[in-house]
């Protein structure tokens, strides 16, 4: 699992056909093998199952041959788009056939690329255990950290080139071995808050099990559980400031936005006031530092940027979207066709070609219509009950505890992120956004410790695995 998140990451975000061909099939066997390994279809919740299976068989419709007249009593804009741009289709007249998508062949793609993904997910969270979990943050961890250092590294040799020696096909800002900064620092919004729930998740046990005497705690810092404490705390600011000084604006505000509400939520869990002002005070001092390294001149020119237009240039795509959106409002033009679609509705700077709403969720709305889009919805409620579910039942182990709050806090980062960017469309985010789903739904096989005859006199999330 660490090498395929790694190779979705270096390989550009797997943007091209020889890196997402490679992470898919590496997807479906990680999938299998989960499957296998675990418990199977029985650890995966129902709704979920349910869910994901109306949004394939949705995405299959929009693929399934129609006569001309159906087409256009479903999708007229299908059929004038078709007329327009497949001589085939004009030709044919009355006897012509064609699926629902206005590209069978990109939208096959994108359907192949759904399964490979929804296998890894479902697979994964079939299968996951603490000591597993464990590992798998402890290596993203380590691969954010040096994807940090790519990054910063670069910036000493800018020649617009990925990693110093790839072109990219079209204009980019690349950054560390991702094609756009924004993209990189969306990989980062999901690793920062899982290391961040690594860390503590740690600190907790230590806490729990540490030394008590201060000469006891002087001695602990020398282990091996220390040094792997402080190892990860430095990766962690390191990977903070790479996106500081990517300077991603949707990236620095998601982060924040997403720290500072992982932050209250420790702080929730933290019974001794000297320790969250302990905590609140390390918190400032880092990010404080963190900014100043990368400069604030710097982050500061970013921003201004924004001025003249308060969305960046993207109400205009946003606007284009909808008027999409309203002439598929049924089926969609087909999964991973906006950029097609886009060749007869854009109107915002027509020097150059939108492939991408910069807005995920418009886009699904306009690619998949009610058909592809209400399954998605129903999806992302399941996955979202299923993690409050898990909350709700508190049997988790300290450590399982803050593992599953990092990711859910990853999840809600990139969420944020996804209204203005389209990151999740880059498989390699994707891959990792399917690590951290997992984490957060997995069923924990760790059982609270009960006095028999009587109720527990621990505290929430002290148990003992079963």
């Amino acid at each position: 699992m660490i090498a395929l998140v790694a190779w979705g990451a270096l390989a550009f975000g797997a943007v091209y056909p020889w890196g997402y061909g490679a992470l898919a099939c590496a997807s479906i066997a990680a999938g299998v093998i989960g499957l296998r390994a675990g418990s199977g279809w029985r650890r995966i919740p129902t709704g979920i199952g349910i869910a994901f299976a109306l949004l394939l068989a949705s995405i299959l419709i929009q693929q399934v041959p129609l006569p001309r007249a159906v087409l256009e009593r479903i999708s007229p804009a299908t059929v004038a788009m078709l007329e327009q741009r497949n001589i085939a289709f004009a030709t044919a007249a009355v006897s012509a056939w064609h699926p629902l998508s206005i590209d069978p062949a990109r939208t096959w793609t994108g359907l192949f690329l759904v399964v490979s993904l929804g296998a890894l997910w479902l697979g994964l969270a079939a299968s996951f255990n603490e000591r597993t979990i464990l590992r798998i943050a402890g290596g993203i961890a380590t691969v954010g950290l040096g994807l940090a250092v790519i990054g910063i590294a670069g910036l000493a040799n800018h020649t617009g080139k990925v990693l110093g020696f790839w072109e990219p096909w079209s204009h980019a800002a690349p950054f560390g071995p991702f094609i756009n900064r924004n993209h990189y620092a969306g990989w980062m919004l999901m690793s920062i808050p899982l290391g961040a729930g690594y860390l503590m998740s740690m600190v907790g046990r230590e806490i729990a099990e540490g030394p008590r005497s201060w000469r006891a705690r002087m001695v602990w810092l020398s282990t091996r559980r220390a040094n792997r404490m402080v190892m990860v705390t430095l990766a962690l600011i390191v990977m903070v400031l790479s996106v500081l000084l990517s300077v991603s604006r949707s990236g620095i505000v998601c982060l924040a936005i997403g720290m500072v509400a992982f932050g209250w939520f420790a702080l929730r869990k933290i019974a001794s006031r000297s320790r969250r002002a302990l905590m609140i005070v390390c918190i400032a001092a880092l990010a404080i530092g963190c900014v100043g390294w990368a400069g604030v001149d710097r982050i500061g020119s970013r921003f201004a940027a924004l001025q003249s237009d308060g969305s960046g240039g993207r109400r205009a795509i946003w606007r284009d979207t909808v008027a999409v959106t309203r002439a598929f409002p049924v089926a969609g033009t087909g999964l991973d066709t906006f950029g097609l679609a886009m060749l007869v509705y854009q109107t915002a700077d027509v020097y150059q070609h939108y492939e991408e709403a910069h807005n995920d969720y418009l886009q699904v709305a306009a690619e998949g219509g009610l058909l592809v889009g209400l399954p998605a919805l129903l999806l992302i409620v399941a996955a979202a009950c299923q993690v409050w579910r898990r909350f709700r039942e508190r049997a988790d182990t300290v450590t399982t505890f803050w593992l599953r709050a990092g990711a859910a806090a990853g999840l809600l980062t990139i969420a944020l992120q996804e209204a203005t960017e389209f990151s999740l469309q880059m498989p390699g985010n994707a891959a990792l956004f399917c690590v951290l789903a997992a984490i957060a739904v997995h069923r924990s096989s760790a059982r609270p410790i009960r006095q028999i005859g009587g109720p527990s006199k621990l505290g929430p999330c002290e148990y003992r695995r079963s």
